[in-house]
Protein backbone atom coordinates (compact mmCIF):
# COMPACT_ATOMS: atom_id res chain seq x y z
CA UNK A 1 0.00 0.00 0.00
CA UNK A 2 1.45 3.34 -1.05
CA UNK A 3 -0.04 5.11 1.95
CA UNK A 4 1.45 2.71 4.49
CA UNK A 5 4.15 5.04 5.88
CA UNK A 6 1.85 8.06 5.99
CA UNK A 7 -0.80 6.04 7.84
CA UNK A 8 1.75 4.79 10.37
CA UNK A 9 3.00 8.33 11.07
CA UNK A 10 -0.55 9.64 11.41
CA UNK A 11 -1.46 6.87 13.86
CA UNK A 12 1.50 7.64 16.10
CA UNK A 13 0.50 11.30 16.38
CA UNK A 14 -3.22 10.58 16.79
CA UNK A 15 -2.64 7.97 19.48
CA UNK A 16 -0.36 10.32 21.42
CA UNK A 17 -3.04 13.00 21.30
CA UNK A 18 -5.77 10.66 22.55
CA UNK A 19 -3.60 9.13 25.28
CA UNK A 20 -2.84 12.62 26.58
CA UNK A 21 -6.58 13.31 26.76
CA UNK A 22 -7.29 9.98 28.45
CA UNK A 23 -4.61 10.61 31.04
CA UNK A 24 -6.13 14.02 31.74
CA UNK A 25 -9.55 12.44 32.28
CA UNK A 26 -8.02 9.87 34.64
CA UNK A 27 -6.30 12.67 36.56
CA UNK A 28 -9.47 14.80 36.69
CA UNK A 29 -7.81 17.57 34.69
CA UNK A 30 -9.47 17.49 31.26
CA UNK A 31 -8.53 20.62 29.30
CA UNK A 32 -10.12 22.58 26.46
CA UNK A 33 -7.77 20.98 23.92
CA UNK A 34 -9.37 17.59 24.60
CA UNK A 35 -12.82 18.59 25.91
CA UNK A 36 -16.22 19.45 24.45
CA UNK A 37 -16.01 22.58 22.31
CA UNK A 38 -17.08 25.94 23.79
CA UNK A 39 -20.53 27.24 22.84
CA UNK A 40 -21.45 30.89 22.13
CA UNK A 41 -25.02 30.43 23.38
CA UNK A 42 -24.05 28.60 26.56
CA UNK A 43 -21.21 31.06 27.23
CA UNK A 44 -23.58 34.02 26.94
CA UNK A 45 -26.09 32.50 29.36
CA UNK A 46 -23.36 31.56 31.84
CA UNK A 47 -21.92 35.07 31.71
CA UNK A 48 -25.39 36.51 32.29
CA UNK A 49 -25.99 34.22 35.26
CA UNK A 50 -22.68 35.16 36.88
CA UNK A 51 -23.42 38.84 36.24
CA UNK A 52 -26.64 38.33 38.18
CA UNK A 53 -24.94 36.48 41.06
CA UNK A 54 -22.58 39.34 41.81
CA UNK A 55 -19.05 40.59 42.33
CA UNK A 56 -17.48 37.35 43.49
CA UNK A 57 -17.73 36.01 39.95
CA UNK A 58 -16.93 39.26 38.16
CA UNK A 59 -13.59 38.03 36.80
CA UNK A 60 -15.15 34.87 35.34
CA UNK A 61 -18.02 36.86 33.85
CA UNK A 62 -15.64 39.34 32.19
CA UNK A 63 -13.53 36.58 30.68
CA UNK A 64 -16.71 35.08 29.25
CA UNK A 65 -17.66 38.40 27.68
CA UNK A 66 -14.16 38.80 26.24
CA UNK A 67 -14.36 35.32 24.69
CA UNK A 68 -17.68 36.21 23.08
CA UNK A 69 -16.23 39.36 21.53
CA UNK A 70 -13.26 37.38 20.21
CA UNK A 71 -15.58 34.90 18.54
CA UNK A 72 -17.85 37.38 16.83
CA UNK A 73 -18.21 36.67 13.10
CA UNK A 74 -20.89 39.18 12.15
CA UNK A 75 -22.93 37.53 14.89
CA UNK A 76 -22.77 34.21 16.75
CA UNK A 77 -23.82 30.75 15.67
CA UNK A 78 -24.25 27.30 17.19
CA UNK A 79 -20.49 26.86 17.51
CA UNK A 80 -17.34 29.00 17.12
CA UNK A 81 -16.94 30.15 13.52
CA UNK A 82 -20.47 29.08 12.52
CA UNK A 83 -22.68 31.32 10.43
CA UNK A 84 -24.74 33.66 12.64
CA UNK A 85 -27.90 32.26 14.21
CA UNK A 86 -30.60 34.89 14.80
CA UNK A 87 -31.74 33.70 18.24
CA UNK A 88 -28.25 33.03 19.63
CA UNK A 89 -27.00 36.39 18.29
CA UNK A 90 -29.87 38.15 20.11
CA UNK A 91 -28.95 36.45 23.38
CA UNK A 92 -25.25 37.28 23.04
CA UNK A 93 -25.86 40.91 22.02
CA UNK A 94 -28.17 41.46 25.00
CA UNK A 95 -25.58 40.05 27.40
CA UNK A 96 -22.77 42.13 25.91
CA UNK A 97 -24.78 45.34 26.10
CA UNK A 98 -25.71 44.72 29.72
CA UNK A 99 -22.15 43.83 30.68
CA UNK A 100 -20.74 47.14 29.51
CA UNK A 101 -23.15 49.57 31.13
CA UNK A 102 -22.65 49.32 34.89
CA UNK A 103 -25.31 48.52 37.49
CA UNK A 104 -28.13 50.34 35.68
CA UNK A 105 -27.56 48.25 32.56
CA UNK A 106 -27.44 45.12 34.72
CA UNK A 107 -30.85 45.92 36.22
CA UNK A 108 -32.27 46.65 32.78
CA UNK A 109 -30.78 43.44 31.41
CA UNK A 110 -32.20 41.26 34.16
CA UNK A 111 -35.58 42.90 33.67
CA UNK A 112 -35.58 41.44 30.16
CA UNK A 113 -36.05 37.96 31.62
CA UNK A 114 -39.20 37.36 29.57
CA UNK A 115 -37.35 38.04 26.35
CA UNK A 116 -34.61 35.60 27.32
CA UNK A 117 -37.09 32.93 28.26
CA UNK A 118 -38.88 33.25 24.93
CA UNK A 119 -35.57 32.88 23.09
CA UNK A 120 -34.62 29.79 25.08
CA UNK A 121 -38.04 28.20 24.66
CA UNK A 122 -37.79 28.89 20.92
CA UNK A 123 -34.43 27.12 20.82
CA UNK A 124 -35.87 24.34 22.92
CA UNK A 125 -38.48 23.64 20.27
CA UNK A 126 -35.70 22.59 17.90
CA UNK A 127 -35.09 19.36 19.71
CA UNK A 128 -33.92 16.09 18.25
CA UNK A 129 -36.41 13.94 16.31
CA UNK A 130 -38.44 11.54 18.36
CA UNK A 131 -39.24 13.81 21.29
CA UNK A 132 -42.65 15.44 21.45
CA UNK A 133 -42.30 18.27 23.94
CA UNK A 134 -44.96 20.33 25.73
CA UNK A 135 -47.29 22.56 23.73
CA UNK A 136 -47.02 26.37 24.10
CA UNK A 137 -50.04 26.29 26.42
CA UNK A 138 -48.46 23.61 28.60
CA UNK A 139 -45.16 25.48 28.98
CA UNK A 140 -46.86 28.30 30.93
CA UNK A 141 -46.60 28.10 34.73
CA UNK A 142 -48.10 26.39 36.61
CA UNK A 143 -49.13 24.02 33.77
CA UNK A 144 -45.54 22.98 33.11
CA UNK A 145 -45.31 21.52 36.63
CA UNK A 146 -48.12 19.05 36.07
CA UNK A 147 -46.79 15.49 36.00
CA UNK A 148 -48.44 14.73 32.67
CA UNK A 149 -46.59 17.71 31.11
CA UNK A 150 -43.21 17.10 32.73
CA UNK A 151 -43.48 13.49 31.58
CA UNK A 152 -43.08 14.72 28.00
CA UNK A 153 -39.51 15.78 28.77
CA UNK A 154 -36.49 13.73 29.90
CA UNK A 155 -35.35 14.65 33.41
CA UNK A 156 -32.28 16.55 32.25
CA UNK A 157 -34.42 18.91 30.13
CA UNK A 158 -37.05 19.74 32.72
CA UNK A 159 -35.12 22.40 34.69
CA UNK A 160 -34.42 24.30 31.46
CA UNK A 161 -38.08 24.54 30.49
CA UNK A 162 -39.28 25.23 34.04
CA UNK A 163 -36.67 27.98 34.57
CA UNK A 164 -37.44 29.60 31.23
CA UNK A 165 -41.16 29.45 31.96
CA UNK A 166 -40.55 30.91 35.41
CA UNK A 167 -38.73 33.89 33.91
CA UNK A 168 -41.72 34.58 31.65
CA UNK A 169 -44.38 34.18 34.35
CA UNK A 170 -46.39 36.99 36.01
CA UNK A 171 -48.18 34.61 38.36
CA UNK A 172 -46.96 34.90 41.98
CA UNK A 173 -48.13 31.35 42.69
CA UNK A 174 -46.54 30.08 39.48
CA UNK A 175 -43.25 31.78 40.36
CA UNK A 176 -43.33 30.33 43.88
CA UNK A 177 -43.94 26.80 42.62
CA UNK A 178 -41.37 27.13 39.85
CA UNK A 179 -38.68 28.22 42.32
CA UNK A 180 -39.60 25.37 44.63
CA UNK A 181 -39.21 22.91 41.76
CA UNK A 182 -35.76 24.27 40.95
CA UNK A 183 -34.67 24.06 44.59
CA UNK A 184 -35.83 20.45 44.74
CA UNK A 185 -34.04 19.43 41.54
CA UNK A 186 -30.70 21.15 42.11
CA UNK A 187 -27.97 18.51 42.21
CA UNK A 188 -25.49 18.03 45.08
CA UNK A 189 -22.69 19.65 43.05
CA UNK A 190 -24.77 22.86 42.67
CA UNK A 191 -25.75 22.35 39.03
CA UNK A 192 -28.96 21.42 37.31
CA UNK A 193 -28.44 18.20 35.32
CA UNK A 194 -24.71 19.06 35.15
CA UNK A 195 -25.61 21.30 32.25
CA UNK A 196 -24.33 24.85 31.65
CA UNK A 197 -27.56 26.12 30.04
CA UNK A 198 -29.82 24.53 32.67
CA UNK A 199 -27.65 25.82 35.52
CA UNK A 200 -27.48 29.34 34.09
CA UNK A 201 -31.25 29.49 33.71
CA UNK A 202 -31.71 27.89 37.13
CA UNK A 203 -29.72 30.72 38.71
CA UNK A 204 -31.75 33.37 36.90
CA UNK A 205 -35.00 31.63 37.78
CA UNK A 206 -34.26 31.40 41.51
CA UNK A 207 -33.11 35.03 41.57
CA UNK A 208 -36.43 36.12 40.08
CA UNK A 209 -37.74 36.68 43.61
CA UNK A 210 -34.51 36.97 45.60
CA UNK A 211 -33.37 34.84 48.51
CA UNK A 212 -31.74 31.38 48.47
CA UNK A 213 -28.32 33.03 48.32
CA UNK A 214 -26.49 29.87 49.35
CA UNK A 215 -28.05 27.82 46.56
CA UNK A 216 -27.32 30.49 43.99
CA UNK A 217 -23.74 30.82 45.20
CA UNK A 218 -23.17 27.07 44.87
CA UNK A 219 -24.54 27.06 41.34
CA UNK A 220 -22.39 30.06 40.43
CA UNK A 221 -19.32 28.29 41.79
CA UNK A 222 -20.12 25.24 39.64
CA UNK A 223 -20.40 27.44 36.55
CA UNK A 224 -17.11 29.20 37.30
CA UNK A 225 -15.34 25.87 37.70
CA UNK A 226 -16.57 24.67 34.31
CA UNK A 227 -15.29 27.73 32.45
CA UNK A 228 -12.34 27.13 30.12
CA UNK A 229 -9.18 29.24 30.56
CA UNK A 230 -10.00 30.87 27.20
CA UNK A 231 -13.18 32.30 28.77
CA UNK A 232 -15.81 30.18 27.00
CA UNK A 233 -18.07 27.45 28.34
CA UNK A 234 -19.04 24.15 26.71
CA UNK A 235 -22.78 23.66 26.16
CA UNK A 236 -22.72 20.85 28.74
CA UNK A 237 -20.07 19.57 31.08
CA UNK A 238 -18.22 16.77 29.27
CA UNK A 239 -18.52 13.37 27.58
CA UNK A 240 -15.89 11.58 29.62
CA UNK A 241 -17.52 8.14 29.71
CA UNK A 242 -18.10 8.35 25.96
CA UNK A 243 -14.50 9.35 25.19
CA UNK A 244 -12.98 6.84 27.62
CA UNK A 245 -15.23 4.02 26.44
CA UNK A 246 -14.33 4.47 22.79
CA UNK A 247 -10.64 4.92 23.64
CA UNK A 248 -10.52 1.58 25.46
CA UNK A 249 -12.52 -0.14 22.71
CA UNK A 250 -10.52 1.18 19.76
CA UNK A 251 -7.04 0.85 21.28
CA UNK A 252 -7.81 -2.67 22.55
CA UNK A 253 -8.91 -3.70 19.04
CA UNK A 254 -5.26 -3.96 17.95
CA UNK A 255 -3.61 -4.67 21.29
CA UNK A 256 -1.37 -7.75 21.26
CA UNK A 257 -0.22 -7.60 24.89
CA UNK A 258 -1.17 -5.45 27.93
CA UNK A 259 2.16 -3.63 27.87
CA UNK A 260 1.20 -2.08 24.51
CA UNK A 261 -1.09 0.39 26.28
CA UNK A 262 -0.44 0.34 30.06
CA UNK A 263 -3.18 2.90 30.71
CA UNK A 264 -5.91 0.52 29.49
CA UNK A 265 -6.20 -1.30 32.82
CA UNK A 266 -6.52 1.98 34.73
CA UNK A 267 -9.11 3.18 32.21
CA UNK A 268 -11.14 -0.01 32.66
CA UNK A 269 -11.04 0.41 36.45
CA UNK A 270 -12.14 4.04 36.02
CA UNK A 271 -15.08 2.94 33.89
CA UNK A 272 -16.20 0.34 36.42
CA UNK A 273 -15.98 2.88 39.24
CA UNK A 274 -18.10 5.38 37.28
CA UNK A 275 -21.08 3.06 37.01
CA UNK A 276 -24.32 4.01 38.75
CA UNK A 277 -25.79 1.65 41.32
CA UNK A 278 -28.38 0.28 38.85
CA UNK A 279 -25.79 -0.56 36.19
CA UNK A 280 -26.26 2.60 34.11
CA UNK A 281 -23.75 5.27 33.16
CA UNK A 282 -24.05 9.01 32.71
CA UNK A 283 -21.76 11.14 30.56
CA UNK A 284 -19.50 12.20 33.44
CA UNK A 285 -19.51 10.40 36.81
CA UNK A 286 -20.61 10.68 39.52
CA UNK A 287 -23.41 13.24 39.12
CA UNK A 288 -24.87 13.07 35.61
CA UNK A 289 -28.19 11.49 34.74
CA UNK A 290 -28.27 7.98 33.21
CA UNK A 291 -27.80 7.77 29.46
CA UNK A 292 -28.19 4.46 27.61
CA UNK A 293 -25.78 5.53 24.86
CA UNK A 294 -22.99 6.14 27.38
CA UNK A 295 -23.99 2.92 29.13
CA UNK A 296 -23.68 0.91 25.92
CA UNK A 297 -20.29 2.36 24.99
CA UNK A 298 -18.90 1.69 28.48
CA UNK A 299 -20.08 -1.94 28.27
CA UNK A 300 -18.59 -2.37 24.78
CA UNK A 301 -15.25 -1.10 26.09
CA UNK A 302 -15.24 -3.34 29.16
CA UNK A 303 -16.04 -6.41 27.08
CA UNK A 304 -13.23 -5.53 24.69
CA UNK A 305 -10.74 -5.92 27.55
CA UNK A 306 -12.39 -9.07 28.90
CA UNK A 307 -14.59 -7.47 31.56
CA UNK A 308 -18.19 -8.66 31.49
CA UNK A 309 -20.56 -6.32 33.29
CA UNK A 310 -23.73 -8.19 34.20
CA UNK A 311 -25.50 -5.26 35.89
CA UNK A 312 -25.14 -3.07 32.84
CA UNK A 313 -26.28 -5.84 30.51
CA UNK A 314 -29.35 -6.50 32.67
CA UNK A 315 -30.20 -2.80 32.60
CA UNK A 316 -30.06 -2.61 28.79
CA UNK A 317 -32.25 -5.68 28.43
CA UNK A 318 -34.76 -4.35 30.95
CA UNK A 319 -35.03 -0.92 29.30
CA UNK A 320 -35.51 -2.08 25.72
CA UNK A 321 -38.71 -0.61 24.30
CA UNK A 322 -41.48 -3.06 23.33
CA UNK A 323 -40.98 -2.51 19.60
CA UNK A 324 -37.26 -3.35 19.95
CA UNK A 325 -35.57 0.06 20.08
CA UNK A 326 -33.55 1.70 22.81
CA UNK A 327 -33.93 5.36 23.77
CA UNK A 328 -31.33 7.71 25.20
CA UNK A 329 -32.54 8.99 28.57
CA UNK A 330 -34.32 6.69 31.03
CA UNK A 331 -36.47 8.07 33.80
CA UNK A 332 -35.01 7.32 37.22
CA UNK A 333 -35.50 7.54 40.95
CA UNK A 334 -32.82 8.78 43.32
CA UNK A 335 -29.76 11.01 42.93
CA UNK A 336 -26.76 9.90 40.83
CA UNK A 337 -24.86 7.69 41.38
CA UNK A 338 -27.50 6.04 43.62
CA UNK A 339 -30.28 5.70 41.05
CA UNK A 340 -32.82 3.22 39.74
CA UNK A 341 -33.54 3.70 36.03
CA UNK A 342 -37.02 2.96 34.73
CA UNK A 343 -39.49 3.59 31.92
CA UNK A 344 -40.25 5.78 30.08
CA UNK A 345 -36.99 6.03 28.15
CA UNK A 346 -36.92 9.14 25.98
CA UNK A 347 -35.86 9.63 22.34
CA UNK A 348 -35.83 6.21 20.63
CA UNK A 349 -32.78 6.26 18.42
CA UNK A 350 -31.12 4.17 15.71
CA UNK A 351 -27.64 5.21 16.81
CA UNK A 352 -28.34 4.37 20.46
CA UNK A 353 -29.96 1.06 19.45
CA UNK A 354 -26.92 0.12 17.36
CA UNK A 355 -24.64 0.72 20.34
CA UNK A 356 -26.95 -1.21 22.66
CA UNK A 357 -26.91 -4.19 20.28
CA UNK A 358 -23.12 -4.01 20.03
CA UNK A 359 -23.00 -4.16 23.84
CA UNK A 360 -25.35 -7.17 23.95
CA UNK A 361 -24.11 -9.03 20.87
CA UNK A 362 -22.06 -12.20 21.28
CA UNK A 363 -20.26 -14.08 18.47
CA UNK A 364 -22.73 -16.95 18.22
CA UNK A 365 -25.16 -18.16 15.57
CA UNK A 366 -28.02 -18.11 18.06
CA UNK A 367 -29.01 -14.74 19.56
CA UNK A 368 -31.86 -14.16 22.01
CA UNK A 369 -35.22 -12.56 21.30
CA UNK A 370 -34.28 -9.10 22.62
CA UNK A 371 -31.42 -8.87 20.13
CA UNK A 372 -33.59 -9.98 17.19
CA UNK A 373 -36.25 -7.43 18.13
CA UNK A 374 -33.64 -4.70 18.25
CA UNK A 375 -32.14 -5.74 14.95
CA UNK A 376 -35.51 -5.86 13.21
CA UNK A 377 -36.42 -2.42 14.56
CA UNK A 378 -33.20 -0.96 13.18
CA UNK A 379 -33.82 -2.61 9.81
CA UNK A 380 -37.29 -1.05 9.72
CA UNK A 381 -35.77 2.45 9.95
CA UNK A 382 -33.77 2.29 6.72
CA UNK A 383 -35.04 4.70 4.06
CA UNK A 384 -35.39 4.18 0.31
CA UNK A 385 -31.91 5.53 -0.35
CA UNK A 386 -30.38 3.01 2.06
CA UNK A 387 -29.62 5.45 4.87
CA UNK A 388 -30.41 5.06 8.56
CA UNK A 389 -31.39 8.22 10.50
CA UNK A 390 -29.33 9.51 13.42
CA UNK A 391 -30.58 11.37 16.51
CA UNK A 392 -27.34 12.77 17.90
CA UNK A 393 -25.33 13.59 14.77
CA UNK A 394 -26.26 15.45 11.61
CA UNK A 395 -26.59 13.61 8.30
CA UNK A 396 -27.24 10.06 7.16
CA UNK A 397 -23.67 8.74 7.12
CA UNK A 398 -23.24 8.53 10.92
CA UNK A 399 -25.80 5.81 11.63
CA UNK A 400 -25.59 4.13 8.23
CA UNK A 401 -21.87 3.44 8.55
CA UNK A 402 -22.37 1.92 12.00
CA UNK A 403 -25.41 -0.05 10.84
CA UNK A 404 -23.59 -1.75 7.96
CA UNK A 405 -20.78 -2.70 10.33
CA UNK A 406 -23.30 -4.17 12.78
CA UNK A 407 -25.05 -6.09 9.99
CA UNK A 408 -21.76 -7.61 8.86
CA UNK A 409 -21.58 -9.59 12.10
CA UNK A 410 -24.85 -11.51 11.83
CA UNK A 411 -24.83 -15.18 10.94
CA UNK A 412 -27.75 -17.07 9.42
CA UNK A 413 -29.99 -18.65 12.03
CA UNK A 414 -32.81 -20.98 11.10
CA UNK A 415 -34.64 -19.77 14.22
CA UNK A 416 -35.15 -16.49 12.35
CA UNK A 417 -35.05 -17.67 8.75
CA UNK A 418 -36.78 -14.59 7.27
CA UNK A 419 -34.28 -12.12 8.71
CA UNK A 420 -31.08 -13.06 6.78
CA UNK A 421 -32.55 -11.96 3.45
CA UNK A 422 -33.65 -8.66 5.01
CA UNK A 423 -30.15 -8.18 6.42
CA UNK A 424 -28.52 -8.89 3.03
CA UNK A 425 -30.77 -6.39 1.27
CA UNK A 426 -30.36 -3.77 3.97
CA UNK A 427 -26.60 -3.90 4.07
CA UNK A 428 -26.37 -3.83 0.28
CA UNK A 429 -28.52 -0.69 0.20
CA UNK A 430 -26.47 0.77 3.05
CA UNK A 431 -23.21 0.10 1.24
CA UNK A 432 -24.56 1.62 -1.97
CA UNK A 433 -25.61 4.70 0.00
CA UNK A 434 -22.13 5.06 1.53
CA UNK A 435 -20.36 4.62 -1.79
CA UNK A 436 -22.55 7.27 -3.42
CA UNK A 437 -22.19 9.61 -0.43
CA UNK A 438 -18.40 9.84 -0.81
CA UNK A 439 -17.49 13.38 -1.87
CA UNK A 440 -15.05 14.53 -4.51
CA UNK A 441 -12.33 15.14 -1.92
CA UNK A 442 -12.51 11.49 -0.83
CA UNK A 443 -14.27 12.16 2.46
CA UNK A 444 -17.83 11.80 3.64
CA UNK A 445 -18.12 15.29 5.16
CA UNK A 446 -16.55 15.49 8.61
CA UNK A 447 -13.69 13.43 10.02
CA UNK A 448 -16.17 11.51 12.17
CA UNK A 449 -18.29 10.57 9.16
CA UNK A 450 -15.25 9.68 7.06
CA UNK A 451 -13.75 7.56 9.83
CA UNK A 452 -17.00 5.71 10.47
CA UNK A 453 -17.66 5.17 6.74
CA UNK A 454 -14.18 3.72 6.20
CA UNK A 455 -14.49 1.45 9.24
CA UNK A 456 -17.86 0.19 8.04
CA UNK A 457 -16.67 -0.37 4.46
CA UNK A 458 -13.58 -2.20 5.74
CA UNK A 459 -15.87 -5.05 6.76
CA UNK A 460 -16.63 -5.53 3.04
CA UNK A 461 -13.16 -4.69 1.73
CA UNK A 462 -13.09 -7.61 -0.72
CA UNK A 463 -16.03 -6.11 -2.57
CA UNK A 464 -15.47 -2.35 -2.21
CA UNK A 465 -13.40 -0.65 -4.94
CA UNK A 466 -9.90 -0.01 -3.61
CA UNK A 467 -9.91 3.63 -4.67
CA UNK A 468 -12.89 4.32 -2.39
CA UNK A 469 -10.88 3.37 0.69
CA UNK A 470 -7.63 4.90 -0.56
CA UNK A 471 -9.24 8.28 -1.24
CA UNK A 472 -10.99 8.21 2.11
CA UNK A 473 -7.75 7.55 3.97
CA UNK A 474 -6.01 10.32 2.03
CA UNK A 475 -8.79 12.67 3.11
CA UNK A 476 -8.30 11.70 6.77
CA UNK A 477 -4.56 12.25 6.57
CA UNK A 478 -5.10 15.74 5.14
CA UNK A 479 -7.46 16.62 8.00
CA UNK A 480 -4.97 15.89 10.78
CA UNK A 481 -3.50 18.77 12.78
CA UNK A 482 0.19 18.94 13.79
CA UNK A 483 -0.68 18.01 17.41
CA UNK A 484 -2.27 14.74 16.29
CA UNK A 485 -5.90 15.90 16.57
CA UNK A 486 -8.17 16.32 13.56
CA UNK A 487 -10.23 19.06 11.99
CA UNK A 488 -13.38 19.52 14.10
CA UNK A 489 -16.74 18.60 12.64
CA UNK A 490 -19.22 20.41 14.92
CA UNK A 491 -21.85 17.93 13.70
CA UNK A 492 -22.72 16.45 17.08
CA UNK A 493 -26.21 17.60 18.14
CA UNK A 494 -26.84 18.96 21.60
CA UNK A 495 -30.42 18.51 22.81
CA UNK A 496 -31.34 22.15 22.31
CA UNK A 497 -30.21 22.17 18.70
CA UNK A 498 -26.73 23.61 19.37
CA UNK A 499 -23.86 21.79 17.72
CA UNK A 500 -20.64 20.75 19.41
CA UNK A 501 -17.34 18.99 18.79
CA UNK A 502 -15.82 16.31 21.02
CA UNK A 503 -12.23 16.09 19.71
CA UNK A 504 -11.22 12.82 21.37
CA UNK A 505 -14.06 10.95 19.67
CA UNK A 506 -13.22 12.59 16.35
CA UNK A 507 -9.62 11.40 16.66
CA UNK A 508 -10.72 7.94 17.75
CA UNK A 509 -12.95 7.42 14.71
CA UNK A 510 -9.96 8.33 12.54
CA UNK A 511 -7.67 5.99 14.49
CA UNK A 512 -9.97 3.01 14.02
CA UNK A 513 -10.23 3.66 10.28
CA UNK A 514 -6.46 4.03 9.94
CA UNK A 515 -5.83 0.90 12.02
CA UNK A 516 -8.17 -1.17 9.90
CA UNK A 517 -6.74 0.18 6.66
CA UNK A 518 -3.32 -1.07 7.76
CA UNK A 519 -4.65 -4.63 7.86
CA UNK A 520 -5.81 -4.70 4.25
CA UNK A 521 -3.75 -7.32 2.47
CA UNK A 522 -6.29 -9.14 0.27
CA UNK A 523 -7.18 -8.22 -3.32
CA UNK A 524 -10.36 -6.19 -3.61
CA UNK A 525 -12.97 -6.87 -6.26
CA UNK A 526 -15.68 -4.71 -7.73
CA UNK A 527 -18.47 -3.55 -5.45
CA UNK A 528 -20.97 -4.73 -8.07
CA UNK A 529 -20.07 -8.36 -7.34
CA UNK A 530 -21.13 -8.13 -3.66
Amino acid sequence: MELKSEVSESLVKAREYVVEGVERILAGKLDEMHGVSPSPGASALAALALLAVGRRFESSQRRGVQWLWQNRRGGWGKFPGDKPDEEITKIVNSVLQGSEGGWRAKIRLLSQARQFSEMILSLGQRVVPGLEGPTPEEIVLPNILENRVLAKLPLYGRPVVVAASLLASDSPEGIRRGIQYLLETQMPDGSWAEDIVATSLGILGIMRRGGNAERVEKAGQWLAEKQYPSGGWPAFDQLKIWAMGWAVCIFAETMKRPSDYPWLHQAAVWLKQGQNSDGSYGSTPPHTHPDLDDTSVALIALRQVGEENSEGIKLLRRLQNPEGSWGTFPSFQGTPPAVSSEFPVYIPSVDVSIHALEALWRPARSQDGAIWRGLNWILSQQDEQGAFPASWFEGGVYSTAQAVELLSKWKISWDHWTTPRTILLARRKGLEFLIKAQKGDGGWGSVVETGLALSGLWRYAKAVPGEVLDKGITNLLAAQNPDGSFKPSYRGIYAKGWNYEEPLTTALTAIRALQRYQTLQVPRRSFLKL
